[in-house]
């Protein structure tokens, strides 16, 4: 183990279902003490969610559902952005050392493989002062489910033409997510930084999006320190914040 490295999932709380993850994390640390890198997982969330409220589709004990409690009060309020870039890269590994698939960040908080998305991250973050308190961080991981009301979303199971242990599943992210919080805690911004754009999915290319409810098409060029995409429209760089512009595909 890497010194100093924080033990993800060494202490873990089952729920065989549960409304939320973060909420029952939440919940659990107001009421008791909870070491750094505890989890809280689930065979179902009846109203899971991601970014910003938006839904979680998934089946019952096919997936991996589950939260982690961070105490990161060594970054700064306005170094959020680096606890997503974290994660994202964390759970990004786990999947490709599954899948044996490139695996990519799709900008702000999901993962894809195969031009389809398989996870995501939702982050919860509570300050104190101009440092960050805690954090439960979220996260979603689509396993063994083989139908999907959207054409976006696939799993492991169906991209790799097997089954997988979830436990297996949730035991590698928890490794992956020690390892990058060690960077992150270590202050290793260029390396994150770097890996996060060298796996941002559709760097350098041409996607449509949805601007103003019109469709337009731009070059996906990176991020700012502020967490905005930066698109390349009508040769004019502009920012985005989450929400302000809508992806649809890759051209």
């Amino acid at each position: 183990m890497v010194p100093n490295q924080t033990l993800i999932g060494s202490h873990t709380v089952f729920f065989e279902e549960t409304a939320s993850t973060n909420d029952s994390l939440k919940l659990l640390y107001s009421h008791e003490t909870l070491p750094e890198g505890a989890v809280v997982y689930t065979n179902f969330q009846a109203t899971g969610r991601g970014q910003q409220g938006a839904s979680w589709e998934s089946e019952s004990g096919k997936n991996l559902l589950m939260s982690v409690l961070l105490l990161p009060d060594f970054l700064h309020a306005d170094e959020q952005l680096w606890l997503n870039v974290c994660i994202c890269l964390a759970l990004r590994e786990a999947v490709e050392q599954l899948l044996k698939k490139a695996t990519y960040i799709k900008w702000p908080n999901d993962i894809y493989a195969a031009h389809k998305k398989v996870g995501g991250i939702l982050l919860e973050n509570v300050l104190q002062g101009n440092k960050i308190k805690h954090t439960i961080a979220g996260i979603g991981l689509n396993v063994n489910q083989s139908i999907f009301e959207t054409k976006k979303a696939s799993s492991l199971s169906l991209l790799a033409g097997k089954q997988f242990d979830v436990n297996e599943v949730r035991k590698i992210v928890c490794e992956k997510l020690g390892d990058y919080y060690t960077l992150l805690r270590q202050k290793q911004w260029p390396s994150l930084w770097s890996l996060y754009h060298k796996f941002l999915y559709g760097r350098g290319e041409i996607a449509h999006f949805i601007l103003n409810d019109e469709k337009i098409e731009a070059q996906i060029l990176g991020l700012d320190k502020q967490g905005r995409l930066h698109l390349l429209i009508n040769d004019e760089v502009q920012s985005f914040a989450n929400k302000e512009i809508v992806f649809l595909s890759l051209k």
